[in-house]
């Protein structure tokens, strides 16, 4: 049964939300996809169970059942006189520990979400053939690639762990360029398929003490396999006579004297790397302090004009800081609480670049004898140097869902 609703989710289509950092580039890069990491901001870091997070397969060793994982979310952005709110599937996760040694883990998740619609504020004219026509414009683009994982991790000995991820990228988004000339639109329209492999590579460690309490200190490096290539079709522009925003036979031109459509292949588009480095301390009983430090870089070519605002993210910088109490295991204290701040600087090709300082809030219950868990995470986050925008303020929450089950487990009495 377990493995049958991992399946059924696993191939669920995306909705990804709008936002205005959607207009940069290929899109916006979508993290905390999990609802326990929400809450902390951070990734490597435990947030799922007392010594597990489950964004970093080289903890996973120290569960005791196998878990899926499911999140979903719900995001209102808010820039300018625009509000969208959106629902989404956040995210998909099977883990399976084999005797508290190994682990291995699939997932799949949103990669880039390029949900956003700019459109001019006022009209404008021009003079054709002495007759004065009015026309404003709307570049939208919709869709993003996803990513699919596979998982592994392994104890070393009492104090060191190992793992890694291999991610598949793949999916497409669209991108549609709108003139409306007197009501009537013209559409010029594309569509970007992505395809790329990248590697993830953990180590953690608890060999640090600070006042008899162990320092959990763990660290990742993420690096392209294969740089993420982009296939562009780019269609033949129309006028749009039904407004449907579909080109058929009811269009000007119709659908059966368009002209096939232009197709072109970038290699290396985008060429991502990152360096994460995180600290856990137990001050008291199942009370933890924590930091985490992320540098992230794209050396892609980007010769592909596929950027509503004509510029795209280069580098980020990340700290987070966060407070944990997690649940006693088996008793009747069942909550986990959460709390985080986080700063992040955006370096953008071309433009302005951005900041951001946001909250995280979480809070979680566990139920069952297989440690089942309810999530919920809140995030508050301000942008500050969006282009064309301004400032832009983010209130997203994540419920997650984890069920546990006795698989490769040696089945005892608990």
């Amino acid at each position: 049964m377990l493995s049958r609703k991992f399946f059924i989710l696993l191939f669920l289509t995306f909705a990804l939300p709008q936002n205005a950092m959607s207009g940069y580039g290929f899109g916006s890069y979508v993290d905390n996809s999990y609802a326990s990491s929400v809450g902390v901001s951070n990734q490597l870091l435990p947030s799922f169970k007392g010594n597990v997070s489950i964004s970093n397969p080289s903890t996973w060793h120290n569960l005791i059942f196998s878990y899926l994982n499911t999140s979903v979310g719900v995001q209102n952005a808010n820039f300018q006189s625009s509000s969208s709110t959106n629902f989404s599937l956040s995210s998909a996760k099977l883990v399976i520990p084999w005797k508290q040694k190994m682990a291995f883990g699939v997932s799949f998740e949103p990669f880039l979400s390029r949900e956003v619609v700019i459109n001019d504020t006022t009209t404008t004219s021009f003079t054709f053939n002495e007759e004065e026509l009015l026309y404003t414009r709307m570049n939208s683009s919709s869709g993003g690639p996803s990513k699919g994982s596979l998982s592994f991790g392994y104890k070393l000995n009492d104090f060191d762990s190992i793992g890694t991820n291999l991610n598949i990228v793949f999916g497409s988004s669209r991108y549609t360029r709108n003139l409306i000339i007197e009501n009537d639109n013209h559409l010029l329209q594309s569509r970007d398929y992505f395809s790329g492999t990248m590697v993830d590579l953990f180590f953690s460690t608890n060999r640090i003490k600070f006042k008899d309490n162990p320092i959990f200190l763990s660290a990742s490096l993420s690096m392209p396999l294969k740089g993420i290539n982009i296939e562009n079709d780019s269609y033949q522009a129309f006028i749009d006579l039904n407004d449907n925003n579909y080109h058929d036979v009811n269009d000007f031109p119709d659908i059966g004297q368009a002209l096939l459509p232009l197709n072109q292949k970038f290699d290396n588009e985008l060429k991502i790397s990152s360096f994460t480095l995180g600290a856990d301390y137990e001050f008291g009983p199942r009370k933890h302090l924590q930091a985490e430090l992320l540098l992230w870089n794209d050396n892609g070519k980007h010769n592909l004009n596929s950027s509503i605002y004509g510029g795209y993210i280069e580098s980020k910088n990340k700290l987070s800081i966060s407070y944990i109490k997690f649940a006693q295991p088996f008793s009747r204290d069942r909550y986990n609480f959460k709390g985080s701040l986080f700063f992040q600087n955006y370096g953008v090709k071309n433009l302005e670049n951005i900041s951001e300082v946001g909250l995280g809030l979480g809070i979680g219950f566990n139920f069952g004898i297989t440690g089942n868990q309810i999530e919920l995470g809140y995030k508050l986050a301000k942008r500050d140097g969006l282009y064309l925008v301004g400032n832009e303020t983010l209130h997203s929450f994540n419920l997650g869902i984890s069920i546990g089950d006795l698989w490769f487990v040696k089945r005892r009495e608990i």
